[in-house]
């Protein structure tokens, strides 16, 4: 039977206010320990108790959020009647599976607010309705907004002439009060450990990159040496810190004008590097992860021109600065190696159909392997040359001990003696690393890591770590889950501040006394407003995820591989010990999604590929 025409207005409202019904129950919905029958008398007050848990409250937010969702999805309907549709439904499904798993582990430390009873249960499913309904609509219209505009002009602006000079003396002209206020720079942990090896010229290790060790303890060094100020010498590496980030990310602004990128996009573009936060926080921080992800912005410039124009392989001025790029970028972190590898593969698969036999040999060792040989090379001449101790394995098994202390918590009693001796010979006495597992953080796990343990030792771990995971396999999927859900939720705040207890041989404090106390009230207060959203990690993965698959959409497969470099980076992330405090990690996602974004809207025609 055919629908008469007069109904479909009526189904078409029931069908909006249903989604707005479920979005304002998502958005105003609070999850609390699963109820048990055991704490009420009767079952007709379990019962109530249930009801009132489940239906929640309905007031003047609930309404709020009712009449602002049925906008949003009236809207997002005349939006489709009028144009091409995208269903974007896997995305936004996940997503909401993110908001809520990220929710549940961050208030309650595993899933039981979303499974723990039949209540929770269906309110968990009602709310990921509500959030999966939201966000299709959302991602539709912000790739629909995408689609009709154009992103590209050939009309004159501030920055047609000169837009790398511009960008970066504005950029420098932001960073530099914050770095010249936080005089001679903030320091953490990890940076005081390397100009240690450097000052006292023993206790060498390929821990942290040697290559970024020598120079940031060589200008502290020379600094002490010929200025007699360790502070002076540790401000001008802050300043070759901070020319380095500007002038990558000034080179975003450039290639993008090239491309006659519109001067609304290099603004809003630029606007970006300036107000982000965690920008300018960590370019006054002695870190390791600031000039490296400047290269690791550059490589990302250099492979996606290569991509889109591979017969830039054949122009000697691009291969050479393409290879000294990513020298830069495996030098400056040891796990820089991996993102050049990987992503070198994927592009190299790219660009197999396009080369004849000769050709594809020559590209492969000419734009990644020369690369990695001569980074592996000269690595391996400075460790000798200082007598390095080689970092320890176990930062590479965090995961793994993160799963097997949480593990020991549950399950420490059904241990046979040959899985006791095979954790005790890599990490210890059981129960002490039960005790010192933090969800938060592997560090205290991972400091137990015996480095001496010789590869048959750690074999005999591995098997007892599998074995443990066929037998609690939930235990293992939510210490994995603990462990990286706020990479991947906004909801998640990760703004950070490095704050030491300071150092002897360099002074603490500031330009002038308190100064530090400012910055960190402005970089708290900072990650407090929207200025904080701009640096959360959880909110660049997201955008990460759209760009992908808008570029998939499009057809722009050059787009997608170029983007490599920044999933590497996700998964190290995933691999690194926490994320809590620590967006430092993801800064190459941060700092690079900008020019992407800018690369796609300027590299092919605002509609959908077609099918």
């Amino acid at each position: 039977m055919r629908e008469q025409p007069s109904s479909r207005p009526q189904i078409a409202c029931l069908k909006i206010f249903v989604k707005s019904f479920l979005t304002a129950y998502a958005l105003c919905t609070a999850f609390h320990a699963p109820l048990t029958r055991a704490g009420y008398d009767t079952f007709i007050d379990y019962a109530i108790a249930s009801i009132y848990e489940l239906l929640g409250e309905y007031d003047l937010k609930f309404l709020l959020f009712l009449i602002l969702a049925a906008v949003c999805y009236g809207y997002g309907d005349r939006r489709r009647e009028n144009g091409a549709s995208h269903s974007f439904l896997i995305l936004a499904g996940f997503f909401s599976l993110c908001l809520l798993l990220g929710q549940s582990y961050f208030q309650a430390g595993n899933s039981s607010l979303l499974r723990g009873s039949w209540v929770n249960l269906l309110k968990a499913a009602l709310t990921f309705a509500g959030y999966t309904a939201l966000f299709r609509t959302l991602i539709g219209l912000a790739a629909q907004a995408l689609d009709s505009h154009t992103f590209q002009s050939d009309r004159r602006h501030f920055f047609s002439d000169h837009a790398f000079l511009k960008s970066f003396l504005i950029l420098l002209g932001v960073y530099l009060p914050i770095l010249v206020l936080a005089y001679p720079g903030n320091l953490c942990w990890d940076a005081i450990g390397q100009i240690d090896q450097v000052v006292s010229g023993t206790g060498y290790s390929t821990h942290h990159p040697l290559f970024h060790t020598l120079i940031m303890g060589g200008f502290v060094k020379a600094g002490q040496k010929f200025l007699r100020s360790p502070d002076m010498g540790l401000f001008c590496y802050m300043l070759f810190q901070n020319t380095l980030l500007a002038a990558a990310l000034a080179a975003t602004i450039e290639v993008l004008n090239r491309r006659k990128a519109r001067f609304g996009v290099l603004v809003c573009t630029l606007l970006l590097y300036c107000l982000t936060p965690a920008y300018s926080n960590l370019a006054s921080t002695a870190l390791k992860d600031v000039p490296y992800s400047a290269f690791v912005i550059l490589y990302v410039v250099w492979l996606a021109l290569l991509l889109e124009k591979p017969e830039r392989l054949k122009n000697r001025r691009f291969v050479i600065s393409f290879f000294l790029i990513q020298l830069g970028v495996i030098l400056f972190r040891n796990n820089g190696l991996y993102v050049i590898l990987l992503s070198g593969i994927a592009s190299f698969l790219f660009l197999f159909p396009k080369y004849g036999p000769r050709e594809r040999v020559r590209g492969l060792l000419t734009s990644f392997g020369g690369s990695i040989l001569t980074a592996r090379l000269l690595l391996a001449f400075l460790s000798f040359a200082c007598n390095a101790v080689p970092g320890s394995m176990g930062e590479m098994l965090s995961l793994p001990f993160q799963q097997t202390a949480r593990y020991l918590q549950f399950y420490q009693h059904e241990l046979d003696a040959d899985e006791r001796a095979a954790i005790e010979a890599v990490l210890g006495d059981p129960g002490a690393l039960a005790a010192c597992y933090d969800p938060a953080t592997a560090d205290p796990v991972k400091a137990r890591f015996n480095k001496n343990a010789p590869p048959r030792q750690l074999a005999g771990y591995m098997k007892a770590w599998i074995k443990g995971f066929f037998k609690h396999p939930g235990t293992y999927f939510e210490a994995f889950f603990l462990h990286v859900y706020g990479w991947f939720t906004p909801a998640v705040s990760n703004s950070i501040r490095y704050e030491t207890d300071g150092y002897d041989l360099i002074r603490k404090g500031g330009l002038f006394p308190n100064a530090e106390k400012l910055l960190i009230f402005y970089y708290r207060f900072a990650g407090r407003t929207l200025l904080g959203f701009l640096e959360n990690t959880g909110a660049a993965v997201w955008a990460l995820f759209f760009l992908t698959l808008y570029q998939k959409k499009h057809g722009q497969k050059h787009s997608v591989c170029a983007g490599a470099p920044l999933w590497i980076s996700l998964l190290i992330c995933m691999a690194s010990p926490c994320f809590f405090g620590h967006p430092r990690y993801a800064l190459p996602i941060l700092s690079a999604l900008p020019f992407l974004y800018g690369f796609t809207l300027t590299s092919a025609p605002s509609r959908p590929a077609q099918k």
